[in-house]
This record gives C-alpha cells, structure tokens and sequence, in this order.
C-alpha cells in the first residue's frame, strides 16, 4: 500500500517542528538566517547519524549564507529527541555544521522540572563526543523555569565543565544572547 506524501518523515518531521518551535529570534536568526534559509537547504546529505529526513525534505549540497553579509551561515544538520526512560526525562536537540566543526545544542525546558538529568546528560555528552563528533555541546536552560530550579541545574552543569557562554561562536557577532534562553556550553 503506497504512503501518502503527507504522510512521510512523520516523527523526524514533528521533532524538527518541536526544535524550531524552541528557537527564539536570536537563534531562527544564528541557525536559520534572517530569511529563514535553513529550510530551504540542508547540510543533511552525507549525515549517517541523524534521524533520516522526510522525502520532501530539500536535501542540497549549498551552504546557507546569511543575508547581511554573505558569510556562510552555521547548518542544522539534525534534529533529535532524547527520551531517558531511568529519570523520567525527554528532550529535543539539534547538531550545527559551521566548516568541519559540529555542535550539538539541546533544550533544557520547564517539563525538565524535577527531573533526574543525571543519566541523560552522561548519555548527551557522550553521543557528541562519540558518534556525532562534535566540538562544541550547549545546553539551552529556559528563563522561564522557576528561579531556585535554574540556580540548581546551572551549578550542576557547571560541576560537570560547562560554562555560561553566548552565540558569538555561531553568529560571528559579539553579546550574542536570547531573551529566552541561557546558553551553557562545554568544549569537548
């Protein structure tokens, strides 16, 4: 029985709509370029890691350019969910290419509230820094979540390397920051 078209990349196609429902100006901005760019090209063709892309997906070779400056723009080049069954916890993150070099940003969300993390940070940290190869992996903690809970997890991640940082790496800008999210990142 043939598969309707609308019916293709189902789950792959529902976690990148949920990543890109997290970004915020600042990151549609870094990750997407100002003209929404990202979904017109993908860094996808050649990923062996990554969930597989829908059918319909634009699978091209071009690297987005940002449209102010013409420089190249950091690709999205997967989007993931994470489900860690032992603590309770699930999370969206997505892999940026810029050169040779890969990131992997994961979201940090109010419904991580009182959660374990311990587990499913481990895992996170050694998924980029085995199979994915990454350089780079920042955790996105939501502003929003309650005060005393963000003051915890943040002195957590720092007890395991990772520091407050910026977007400045990506957006070849300086004070790269987002109203909605504080960015802690860790050099692997």
């Amino acid at each position: 029985m043939p598969i309707s078209r609308s019916r293709r990349g189902g789950a792959t196609l529902q976690i990148r709509e949920e990543c890109e429902r997290f970004f915020c100006e600042t990151m549609k901005a870094v990750f997407q370029g100002e003209r929404d760019m990202a979904g017109n090209s993908s860094c996808l063709t050649g990923v062996n890691y990554a969930l597989t892309p829908p059918d319909d997906y634009p699978m091209s070779q071009s690297m987005a350019f940002s449209s102010t400056d013409n420089k190249p723009a950091v690709c999205v080049n997967g989007w993931m969910e994470f489900w860690d069954y032992s603590g309770g916890a699930s999370f969206r993150a997505f892999v940026v290419e810029d050169s040779d070099e890969r990131s992997l940003f994961a979201f940090f969300d109010n419904g991580l509230v009182g959660r374990d993390l311990k587990q499913a940070l481990i895992a996170l940290i050694e998924l980029a820094d085995g199979p994915i190869e990454c350089s780079h992996v920042v955790i996105c903690v939501d502003r929003s979540m309650p005060q005393d809970y963000a003051k915890a997890l943040m002195k957590s991640l720092q007890w395991v390397g990772f520091e407050l940082t910026t977007l400045d790496h990506w957006a070849k800008d300086v004070d790269v920051t987002s109203s909605n999210w504080l960015f802690m990142g860790m050099e692997i």
